[in-house]
């Protein structure tokens, strides 16, 4: 970066996010970096809990995205309203390391490297639902090593200003898939490249009920489908094959926890009920995507920066 000590803005979307904000912003009032060049950004997505009462008890700006209910609009509207050459992305259920900024930014140095993705491990893995997730979801890792090219996941990632505003941002128009999506245009259309830094680190608060995991994996699953329209890759995806295959899984799986039978990967045996209710949320989502039933926001790609005047009045799947 052209300056000694890049300026950053860390955006935090939120949306009824009273139960971990406070844990998030804790966080990141202990990073380790520069004061007069950091910035703190949350974004409030029409929370209707004391989200916005807890933030305000923090030295950090506050802003709304209300016009449209998505995590990617949020993330826009807060890098409209930041100041930093440099943009870093967490969520409000992590908890950044210390040095998590300072680790962020370091590879952006590098004038080929248009982005960087930070680890993300678990912050808690004491259940049978948050140790199987430990392992198997929400790693950042397994993302950075796609077979088509890596992408980085929101809840730990930093790109240039410059690079966010060329490309009009996230495309608040996904419900879900967009961090895949910016990863994966930022790439093409700069032919930067992205990097990783292990260093990096946020804790991300997995989910903790059956319930949550079967929502998780019902949000991939609408994700796939949305990102077959656009990317080869997942063009199979929305077939029948998707939902015969989970189906499959989902029995094997039912079988495998009734027989309490040992898991390959290390993991309990009561770790197959997971897998069950991820297999169960696969087909939910697959099934509602088929039936129509997923409504998106429907706003052009640049939504806020493109849409000065009457903002749509959008919510997510």
């Amino acid at each position: 970066m052209p300056d000694a000590v890049a300026r950053v803005s860390v955006i935090v979307p939120v949306h009824d996010g009273a139960a971990t904000i406070r844990t998030c912003l804790d966080a990141l009032a202990r990073l380790d970096y520069p004061a007069p060049a950091l910035e703190i950004v949350v974004v409030d997505n029409r929370s209707h809990d004391a989200t916005r009462a807890i933030v305000g008890e923090y030295p950090v700006r506050l802003v709304e995205e209300r016009g449209v209910q998505s995590s990617y609009a949020a993330r826009n509207r807060g890098v409209a309203a930041s100041t930093g050459t440099v943009l870093a992305f967490t969520d409000a259920d992590c908890v950044p390391d210390a040095g998590w900024v300072r680790h962020l930014v370091a590879p952006l140095a590098a004038p080929e490297v248009g982005g960087v993705a930070g680890a993300i491990e678990a912050f808690a893995a004491e259940s049978a639902v948050e140790r199987w997730q430990a392992r198997r979801a929400i790693r950042a890792e397994r993302a950075f090593a796609h077979p088509v090219l890596p992408f980085a996941q929101t809840a730990n990632a930093a790109y240039p200003r410059d690079v966010v505003e060329t490309l009009d941002g996230f495309d608040a128009s996904l419900p879900f898939g967009g961090d895949l999506d910016f990863s994966w245009r930022m790439q093409r259309a700069t032919g930067r490249r992205l990097a990783f830094a292990p260093d990096a680190l946020v804790r991300h608060r997995h989910r903790t009920t059956w319930r949550g995991v079967v929502t998780l994996y019902e949000k991939n699953a609408i994700a796939n489908c949305l990102l077959a329209e656009r990317y080869p890759y997942y063009a199979r995806y929305p077939e029948a094959r998707t939902v015969a295959y989970c189906a499959r899984e989902l029995v094997r799986s039912v079988v495998a926890a009734a027989r309490g039978a040992a898991r390959a990967d290390g993991g309990a045996p009561d770790e197959h009920w997971v897998e069950v209710a991820r297999w169960a949320g696969e087909m939910q989502g697959w099934l509602r995507w088929r039936a129509g039933r997923v409504k998106r926001p429907r706003v052009p790609l640049g939504y806020p920066f493109r849409v000065p005047a009457a903002e749509p009045k959008g919510r997510a799947a």
